[in-house]
């Protein structure tokens, strides 16, 4: 095939007159698209769950029976019933994850119990027995509500039940084993 001239153009019947036309390439597949960013996203749930385990082996202490507890949960659950008649603070660290607090055992703690809770796009659930004044403050980004039963006092020294609580993206319910 020779190239003909025309009017200062050259052309060629296979190429046409401005040439080879470039191809585009074929467009990925979406799932193809996103195997970067699932990738990315998976490595940082594992490093937060790496991260929980080994502040967990560093700074979970007590038990359901001992005076003061302390809990630091990632990606999982935590249930937690004490039963100590001399309990007085529990402190929980919530990462992407869920906790339930269960005081409905307990006997009758003298001077009340203070609970700390900190929750990083998490939840907290706390049960307390019927007649517990409960006495909280909150701070973040979140919510935090009594259920129907629950008697919510003014004033911290009157209370059973002490809840100072933090949250970015969570949420802490106190509700009335009665109700």
């Amino acid at each position: 095939m020779v190239p003909s001239v025309r009017r200062g153009l050259v052309t060629s019947p296979d190429r046409g007159q401005a040439g080879a036309m470039a191809k585009r390439s074929p467009r990925r597949p979406l799932g193809r698209r996103l195997l970067p960013a699932l990738w990315i996203w998976l490595g940082l749930q594992a490093v937060v769950a790496v991260a929980g385990r080994l502040a967990a082996r560093r700074l979970d202490e007590g038990d359901e029976n001992s005076t003061s507890i302390r809990r630091v949960v990632t990606m999982g659950g935590l249930e937690l019933r004490p039963t100590s008649p001399t309990l007085a603070r529990v402190r929980v660290d919530l990462v992407m994850a869920g906790g339930e607090l269960d005081f409905t055992d307990a006997p009758p703690l003298p001077g009340g119990v203070d609970v700390t809770v900190r929750a990083v796009m998490a939840g907290m659930s706390i049960r307390v027995p019927r007649g517990w004044r409960v006495w909280s403050e909150f701070s973040g980004v979140g919510g935090m509500g009594a259920g129907p039963g629950v008697q919510e006092t003014p004033e911290w020294v009157e209370a059973d039940l002490r809840l100072h609580a933090r949250a970015v993206f969570g949420g802490i319910g106190v509700e009335s084993a009665g109700s």
